[in-house]
């Protein structure tokens, strides 16, 4: 979403701060690849690839984000759908949206939520950290006291995971509640349609064969009364 969204990579990928914008300047130094024109074409254009890339990689991984890897990946990717649904199904609210744009918005709970992830990574790794070392001491206050360390640590860890859990799930919600908003706004639209048109067969044409029937009957059976009307043949011979 914008450039300030993550940057996805097989690896892990980079939640950046919304707050902090990307510098543009660094993409005007391709252009000092252009002093390389004397030695050769070939030369500028490698020289320009490469300034390129590293200014790429620079502002890729510019002061103010936080990096996602390994199996938080999966967290995180649960977190972006439901991110996406709700920038997809929110203009559904039309004059009813506050904000009118939620892009914003979703970018610093995008920032925040990948801080929360982070930040429980490496409060995992301290607790295993923490109980592998405790394991090794003998008893005393020190064990002790890393014992109350790492209790406080997973003390902690639970209240991330329950904050994780409870961001994640409300997400989730938003998305539901506009994508049933967006469906009952198009069955309403639909039924409008519907109660605005004709019923099918409300204005068929007369049928022209059916006057010419009655037509045709009519002089058929005046015709049939003439015919008895008329002497017969040995009548008008007397």
């Amino acid at each position: 979403m914008g450039r300030h969204g993550h940057r996805q990579r097989t690896a892990g990928c980079v939640v950046r701060d919304p707050r902090r914008p990307v510098p543009w300047w660094p993409w005007l130094l391709p252009i000092g690849g252009l002093a390389l024109l004397p030695a050769g074409a070939a030369a500028a254009l490698f020289g320009v690839a490469v300034v390129l890339l590293a200014v790429a990689g620079a502002v890729r991984y510019w002061p103010g984000g936080v990096r996602i890897s390994g199996s938080a990946i999966a967290e995180w990717q649960a977190a972006e759908a439901a991110l996406r649904e709700v920038r997809l199904r929110w203009s559904a609210l039309g004059a009813m949206a506050e904000p009118a744009d939620i892009r914003p918005t979703l970018e610093l709970t995008r920032y925040n939520i990948g801080r929360l992830i982070v930040a429980r990574t490496s409060l995992r790794d301290r607790a295993d950290e923490l109980r592998a070392t405790r394991d090794q001491l003998r008893p005393g206050d020190l064990r002790e006291e890393l014992g109350e360390r790492l209790e406080a640590a997973l003390d902690r860890l639970r209240d991330l995971d329950a904050q994780l859990a409870a961001r994640t799930a409300a997400l989730g919600r938003l998305a539901v509640s506009l994508d049933d908003h967006e469906r009952r706004e198009l069955a309403t639209a639909r039924a409008r349609v519907l109660l605005a048109g004709e019923l099918p067969g409300d204005t068929l044409l007369a049928d022209p064969l059916e006057e010419v029937g009655e037509r045709t009957a009519a002089t058929l059976a005046a015709y049939r009364e003439l015919s008895e009307l008329r002497p017969s043949p040995s009548e008008t011979r007397s």
